[in-house]
């Protein structure tokens, strides 16, 4: 009895795997938007577009569009959208931040070279109470930076690897390693191990426990508390980019945004 008792243990677990192994995460097609870009970058919760062309920046939606341009600082590296009203766009070679305000002005610079030691940007984001995350590639440590007391301080030791991908919301600032481990670390300063993560071809952090991923041109959820990804399924065949916020996952291919309608678990 004992036997059939742990048989019947051993096929329930079987078969609980194999569910999950074959769940798979519907994509509800909304519309799309046919554009000329060079990147796309995502959209945020107010349902604006932001891709660059030609290193301008632009911002677009159904009745808008804004653009930005700074010749002076060279190429656009990355942007962080997080907050619509304050655009972050990162310029790697002048080692510069530029602040945006909801119609693409220019607000503030932020020089790395200015500060009264130095640091090399190397990864940032848009952090709570005026702050942005820089991380130091020099001494590499996380920093906050109030842009609007010019106040920095470090939070962090030096990390033990390199950050392979981040992101960041106002509270907590995220990477994974080459090793793909995953971290986190809050405004005080705590640093979180996450955990592993399964080898992809490009990510995007949703939170501390959720990521869409990208690995031979298929996308798949992952959520850390949980054993296996998600297959999303999708009728695109290939995509140059993706991007998910509020319930939508939009997908950029050479000329158009695709927007999809997806729950995640």
């Amino acid at each position: 009895m004992k036997k059939i008792k742990q048989l019947i243990f051993l096929i329930g677990i079987i078969s609980t795997v194999s569910l999950w192994s074959q769940e798979k995460i519907k994509a509800t097609g909304i519309d799309s938007l046919v554009i000329k870009a060079d990147h796309f970058i995502g959209n945020d919760n107010l349902k604006n577009d932001y891709f660059t062309f030609k290193n301008v920046i632009k911002k677009r939606n159904r009745d808008q569009e804004y653009e930005y341009q700074n010749l002076s600082l060279g190429k656009i590296e990355d942007i962080c959208i997080t907050n619509p009203l304050q655009v972050v766009v990162f310029y790697e070679a002048f080692n510069s931040l530029v602040l945006l305000d909801n119609q693409l002005n220019e607000t503030q610079q932020i020089d790395g070279n200015k500060f009264e030691t130095p640091i090399k940007i190397e990864a940032f984001g848009l952090a709570s109470q005026n702050q942005v995350w820089l991380y130091d590639g020099f001494l590499q440590k996380i920093n906050l930076y109030n842009f609007k007391s010019n106040n920095i301080k470090v939070i962090s030791t030096p990390l033990a690897t390199s950050i392979k991908d981040y992101g960041s919301d106002y509270n907590y600032f995220y990477w994974i390693t080459d090793e793909f481990d995953f971290y986190s670390i809050s405004i005080f300063g705590k640093i979180s191990s996450i955990g592993k993560i399964p080898v992809y071809d490009t990510i995007q952090i949703i939170d501390n426990s959720k990521i869409i991923y990208s690995k031979n041109d298929e996308l798949y959820y992952f959520n850390t508390n949980k054993p296996l990804a998600i297959k999303i399924n999708l009728n695109q065949k290939s995509f140059d980019k993706f991007f998910f916020t509020n319930g939508i996952l939009s997908i950029f291919t050479t000329n158009q945004i695709i927007n999809y309608k997806i729950d995640l678990p």
